[in-house]
């Protein structure tokens, strides 16, 4: 009887050690197994954020490049108008200022990466600030610049370009001259074409470039720490 008591206890201490060992390796296990995940999730996050990195240092090239174009747009607009207040006749070096009234200055983002960002989850990017910018950069800050050049462009297509083709002639070298430059000059609603071109860029169009490159200069440099921590 001594023995069988004693074969039982035995028994069950044998018994609390296997479920202590059980414990114990399902813990490490669940441990192992949330570094790993842990690991994964950050290498996956490097991954989408070197992406977004890659594409917004092609995109703030493009658009610096894009704004020096709209500077020399408004540059060339206000020397059209200062020519015209004058008592300056027709010059030759105008045809570059005519044009200018005219163009319009396309904008794209290569969007890619954040709409694959945005399928896999926002969260996927740990810190909160980074991520909260780069949503409202790609969700608001570039749609509003691209916004700015769609209403130039119409606005150039319904205002501008017929007024060009009645009282411009153009040339094989994509310029256009003026049919009467005494009658343009003294012509108000073409004087206030150019002054409604001019601050469509001052006031939309130029603040809007601005802003987007301050915004993406800001969020490749949170980037780059984030990567590199």
């Amino acid at each position: 009887m001594q023995f069988t008591k004693i074969f039982a206890a035995a028994n069950w201490k044998d018994a609390l050690g296997e479920v202590v060992l059980i414990v114990i390796g399902v813990t490490i296990a669940l441990a192992a197994n949330s570094w790993y995940e842990d690991r994964q999730e950050r290498r996956d996050e490097v991954l989408v954020l070197r992406q977004l990195q890659l594409a917004l240092k092609i995109d703030v090239e493009e658009l610096e490049s894009r704004f020096t174009t709209v500077k020399k747009l408004e540059r060339d607009i206000i020397r059209l108008l200062e020519h015209m207040e004058s008592d300056s006749p027709y010059s030759p070096e105008l045809v570059g200022n005519i044009r200018s009234v005219r163009m319009w200055v396309g904008v794209r983002s290569n969007t890619a990466p954040y709409e694959a960002l945005k399928s896999r989850g926002f969260d996927l990017v740990s810190d909160d600030r980074l991520r909260l910018k780069l949503i409202f950069y790609y969700e608001n800050q570039f749609p509003s610049l691209y916004e700015s050049y769609i209403n130039d462009r119409e606005f150039a297509r319904v205002n501008i370009v017929p007024y060009f083709l009645a009282s411009f002639r153009a040339t094989t070298s994509n310029t256009w001259v003026p049919i009467d430059y005494q009658t343009l000059r003294s012509d108000s609603y073409f004087r206030n074409l150019c002054l409604s071109k001019l601050s469509r860029l001052q006031e939309f169009i130029l603040p809007n470039y601005e802003k987007s490159l301050s915004m993406i200069r800001d969020i490749l440099s949170e980037i780059e720490s984030e990567i590199t921590q």
